[in-house]
C-alpha cells in the first residue's frame, strides 16, 4: 500500500467569524478529524498571541512545526511547537521543515519570540535532519509568497544545491503580486487557489535522482465530504448561525472589501470604521490598517447587514486605544502605512478627521505629499488625539512610533471589542451608506 502523507499548510486559526469567538480552537478540532502528519505554524497562528498558539498545540493530535522560531524567555522554540519532524514513508525517512516569514514579527506584533533568518536556519536544520536519518528533506512555507520575496532566490537555490529536496507553499493571493513562478526549480511548488491542494507523488527510492516524480493541483470541491467531518462542520455552523444571524441594519452603498480594495486605496468600510472609533474615543483623528478588514465581501444597495458580516470583516479581537501623537509622529505613521502598497500589505492606513495626499512613485519614507487635519495643514510640533486599535498602538505592522506613547483614558471608555462597537453603531443608525470622500489621494494612481 502506498503511504499517504497529509501536511497542513497552516494559516487556519484566524481570521474567521468563529475564530473571533474561540481563538481558532474549532480549526484544531477539525484538523484532528483529518489526521495530518503535521501542521505548519504560519503567521496567522499568532493572531491571538504566542500563548494562545501554545495552547492550541496542546489541543492538537499532531505536531505543529516552525523551524526558525525562538522564544527569548527559554532560548528554545515556542512551547508546544517543534523545529522539525522525521516521517517514516515505506523504506524512506522524510524530514520536514517549516518556515515562518520574518515580517510576521511586525505584522503580528510578536513580543516574546524572535524569527531567525530563514536561509541560514534551513541550511542548519536540513543538515541536522540528514544526520538524524532523513533521506529527503521537505520545506513547507507558511503563507504568503510575497513575504519571502527578498530571499526567495536563495531558497530556490537550496533546491539546486540539494540542501532540500522539495518545497511546498500555498497563497491564493499570489497572482496579485510580482512573482517568478516560471523560473523556479521544478520541485519548488506553489498553488494559488483557495480550494486547491498540491498532490505530490514522491519516489520512495532513496537512491533516485529526485524525490519528485510528478505533482498536480487538485480541487477539494470535486470530492464528496467525509460524513464525520461534515457533521463536525455542520455543528459549528449551526452554533455560529445562532449567534450571528441577527440583522443589524441595511447597506445603502455599493463597494467591496477584497485585499486590493482595503490595502491599496481608500475604502468605504475603512472610512466608516475609522469614523466610528474616532467618535467612540472622542479623538481629533483616527487611523486603522487595511489588514484589519478581512471579509473580502461585496456589498450591494439594500443588502441586509448581520452580525456575521461584521464578524467576518473584523475577526481579530481588538479594542480602541486613544493616543496623544505629535504631527511628526503621525507623519511617520502615514509613511509606514504607504510603504508597502506594491506588496498589498496590511499596514495601509484608513483615516478619519484628515485628508492625505501621497505619491507611490516616490521612494519609501518620502511618499506623503500633504496632510490636513480638520481642514488645516498638519503641524509637526502640535499634539493630536488619535484613536486606533490596540494592535497598532503597541507597534504592530511597523507602527513602532506608537508603542512607547502609552494609552490615554477617555470618556465612556470600555473594554469592548471594536467589532461590537461597530455593531452597536449600526444598530443605532439602521441604514448605513459609507462612501469614498477623498480622504486618501494617490497622485500616481491610474
Amino acid at each position: 500500500m502506498v503511504p499517504v502523507i497529509f501536511i497542513s499548510g497552516g494559516g487556519g486559526l484566524a481570521p474567521s467569524a468563529m475564530s473571533s469567538l474561540d481563538m481558532g480552537a474549532h480549526i484544531i478540532d477539525l484538523l484532528n478529524a483529518l489526521d495530518p502528519v503535521a501542521m505548519v505554524a504560519g503567521k496567522r497562528e499568532f493572531s491571538f498571541g504566542e500563548d494562545v498558539l501554545s495552547l492550541r498545540t496542546y489541543e492538537a493530535a499532531f505536531p505543529v512545526i516552525s523551524s526558525n522560531l525562538l522564544d527569548t524567555l527559554t532560548g528554545e522554540n515556542l512551547d508546544g511547537v517543534q523545529e522539525s519532524l522525521l516521517i517514516s514513508a515505506g523504506e524512506m525517512t522524510l524530514g520536514l521543515l517549516a518556515l515562518l516569514p520574518p515580517i510576521a514579527q511586525q505584522e503580528y506584533n510578536l513580543q516574546r519570540v524572535e524569527i531567525a533568518p530563514p536561509v541560514a536556519r534551513i541550511i542548519e536544520k536540513a543538515q541536522e535532519l540528514r544526520e538524524s536519518g532523513a533521506d529527503r528533506v521537505i520545506l513547507a512555507y507558511s503563507c504568503c509568497y510575497r513575504d519571502y520575496l527578498s530571499f526567495f532566490d536563495e531558497l530556490d537555490e537550496l533546491l539546486h544545491q540539494g540542501v532540500i529536496d522539495l518545497a511546498l507553499g500555498k497563497d491564493e493571493h499570489l497572482l496579485l503580486a510580482e512573482h517568478r513562478l516560471n523560473q523556479m526549480h521544478p520541485a519548488h511548488i506553489w498553488i494559488t487557489e483557495g480550494d486547491q491542494v498540491a498532490v505530490v507523488n514522491l519516489s520512495l527510492n532513496p537512491a533516485a535522482d529526485s524525490v519528485l516524480t510528478e505533482w498536480f493541483a487538485d480541487s477539494m470541491n470535486d470530492y464528496e465530504p467525509d460524513p464525520a467531518v461534515a457533521q463536525l462542520v455542520e455543528d459549528y455552523l449551526d452554533r455560529l448561525d445562532a449567534l450571528l444571524s441577527q440583522v443589524i441594519g441595511n447597506m445603502n452603498a455599493e463597494f467591496s472589501t477584497y485585499q486590493t480594495d482595503v490595502r491599496t486605496v481608500e475604502n468605504p468600510l475603512g472610512n466608516l470604521l475609522a469614523d466610528v472609533i474616532r467618535q467612540h474615543a472622542g479623538a481629533d483623528i483616527s487611523l486603522i490598517n487595511g489588514g484589519y478588514i478581512r471579509g473580502e465581501q461585496e456589498y450591494r444597495l439594500g443588502m441586509e447587514l448581520t452580525r456575521r458580516d461584521i464578524m467576518r470583516e473584523l475577526p481579530f479581537r481588538d479594542q480602541v486605544v486613544l493616543l496623544n501623537v505629535t504631527g511628526k509622529t503621525l507623519l511617520a505613521a502615514l509613511e509606514n502605512g504607504f510603504s508597502q502598497i506594491e506588496e498589498i500589505k496590511g499596514r495601509f492606513p484608513h483615516v478619519s478627521g484628515m485628508q492625505v495626499v501621497f505619491d507611490t512613485a516616490q521612494p519609501v519614507g518620502q511618499r506623503v505629499v500633504s496632510v490636513k487635519v480638520g481642514g488645516e495643514p498638519l503641524q509637526l510640533e502640535r499634539s493630536y488625539s488619535l484613536a486606533t486599535r490596540q494592535f497598532l498602538a503597541t507597534g504592530g505592522d511597523g507602527f513602532e512610533m506608537f508603542k512607547d506613547l502609552g494609552p490615554l483614558p477617555y470618556s465612556g471608555q470600555v473594554t469592548r471589542l471594536i467589532s461590537d462597537i461597530l455593531i452597536d453603531w449600526i444598530l443605532l443608525q439602521g441604514d448605513v451608506a459609507p462612501r469614498i470622500e477623498g480622504r486618501l489621494t494617490n497622485l500616481s494612481s491610474d
